[in-house]
């Protein structure tokens, strides 16, 4: 099935054949966990932020939802859009379009597209965006980032938040390559993830199995590898680019994951309802994430950004 047809009523239909067959492609897999656990956010975030936050100093410890904006802010503060008149921004991997809202309410002249490959996480979008009276400045489109319907060198910002972990391969490639192609000379990107500071196959048996079972919990085919990705944007012409370490930010909102997670199920069941399989599996890999977080020489959580020349 091409990918860049996964949002429409045919994708739906070749997904229910593909449960029937055991033969889910990688982006299939991704949007059937994020149909059935996109409302499950709503716990984690208020605001649906559907990342990590980044801690600044005198920040309360309890407050995730100021962490959480905090990292939408430092992503798009690596774009320099301060002195943009009018840009057009790329949200890839958008999720509920939360990091467009922060985009659109501080630079208001600003046009954003959002893309994603769930077609319940465009319905959540949309609703939010109207809410705040931002429908007209954000789109929200169904497909997937790796084949944007968009126009060469046209943006001039795009970024992926905890997306790009979702491409092809330890460079992410197909990513790259389509940011790449999208943005315009001097346009800038910012791509915020965890990464893998060597390949999976380097890590010993006990953190293999552990990084296996946080990658099938939440659909991913695997993490980048830091290296490989930074040659690939080397590769497709992107320069000035720089890797910043930001785990110790982003720990203090990782401690909340399983709490936040173990939280919603406790609720779930004092209320009776039935708990789904893809909460269960937030919940495996909410308390495996730390796990794989302590383990500094493997595993960092890094902001990447740069210019396309």
């Amino acid at each position: 099935m091409p990918h860049e047809r996964i949002g429409n009523s045919f994708a739906y239909v070749d997904r229910i054949q593909a449960r029937s067959r055991g033969t889910f492609s990688p982006v299939e897999r991704a949007v059937e966990f994020y149909e059935a656990a996109t409302d499950d956010y709503e716990h984690w975030s208020r605001g649906y932020n559907m990342h990590l936050g980044f801690y600044r100093r005198g920040v309360g410890f309890f407050d995730r939802e100021t962490m959480l904006e905090q990292m939408n802010f430092e992503v798009t503060d690596r774009l320099r859009l301060d002195h943009m008149n009018s840009p057009l921004l790329i949200d890839l991997g958008c999720g509920t379009a939360a990091i467009s809202r922060t985009a659109a309410r501080n630079h208001p002249s600003a046009a954003i597209k959002a893309v994603t490959v769930s077609p319940a996480q465009v319905k959540i979008a949309k609703r939010l965006n109207h809410a705040e009276a931002l429908g007209d400045r954000i789109e929200v489109l169904a497909c997937d980032y790796r084949s944007l319907p968009f126009a060469d060198r046209r943006a001039d910002g795009v970024w992926a938040v905890e997306s790009a972990c979702y491409a092809t391969g330890p460079s992410k490639k197909d990513l790259v390559k389509e940011m790449a192609r999208v943005l315009r000379k001097g346009g800038r990107f910012a791509v915020a993830d965890c990464f893998l500071k060597k390949p999976s196959v380097d890590l010993s048996f006990p953190i293999n199995k552990c990084y296996s079972s946080v990658c099938k919990s939440w659909a991913l085919e695997g993490l980048p590898v830091l290296d490989r990705f930074v040659d690939a944007l080397d590769e497709h012409g992107f320069r000035d680019i720089e890797v910043e370490d930001i785990s110790w930010s982003v720990a203090p909102s990782l401690v909340h994951a399983p709490f936040a997670v173990l939280g919603f199920v406790l609720k779930r069941i004092l209320e009776g309802r039935p708990l789904k399989q893809h909460s269960l599996n937030n919940l495996q890999a909410s308390l495996l994430a730390p796990v794989l977080g302590m383990n500094r020489s493997k595993f960092s959580y890094c902001l990447v950004s740069g210019t396309r020349a």
